[in-house]
């Protein structure tokens, strides 16, 4: 089994198909942005944005992330800023945005969380759904490490892109 997936990679990369993640080919583009979008923008898709940035710069990926809520609240819940704290993350004077048209028609990937995909359909870029991954909230350990493998995935599947990108 392990032989024939490594062989369909390989035979992608040969014909130069995208490598996929969830369906969805990873393509570099321009903006280098990758958006991350919950209900909140505070808890998932910050989480997500931080671990992405974190990530992305230890690899040398030359991208970042934004995080969006397409019903944003106001403040990061206090659990939520305990949690980071805990893993030596400071926000800083960043803030939860609402999600905007914009925000999808600038990203180079989408990925949502636990939302329609009627709320990230306009974006022209490659998306992916995280759902049902484990509550933050009842368990901030297991949820952000949830969260942390998938972000290493993509991250590592965007930065095998990019360098085959520059070839």
């Amino acid at each position: 089994m392990k032989k024939r997936f490594f062989a369909a990679i390989g035979l992608q990369l040969l014909l130069g198909v995208p490598w996929q993640v969830d369906a969805q080919p990873i393509v570099a583009r321009a903006n280098n942005t990758v958006l991350f979008v919950c209900e909140h923008g505070t808890v998932r898709s910050l989480l997500a944005k931080v671990l992405f940035d974190a990530y992305a710069t230890e690899v040398g990926l030359r991208m970042h992330a934004v995080s969006r809520g397409t019903r944003a609240d106001s403040v990061v819940p206090p659990w939520m800023l305990h949690g980071l704290a805990a893993d030596h993350v400071a926000l800083g004077a960043w803030h939860p945005q609402t999600l905007l048209p914009n925000d999808l028609a600038n990203a180079s990937y989408v990925v949502s969380f636990d939302i329609p995909s009627s709320a990230t359909a306009a974006a022209r870029a490659p998306r992916a759904q995280w759902d049902s991954l484990p509550s933050v909230s009842r368990d901030y350990p297991m949820g952000r490490d949830a969260i942390k493998a998938r972000v290493r995935q993509l991250v590592d599947s965007l930065k095998r892109a990019s360098a085959r990108g520059t070839k």
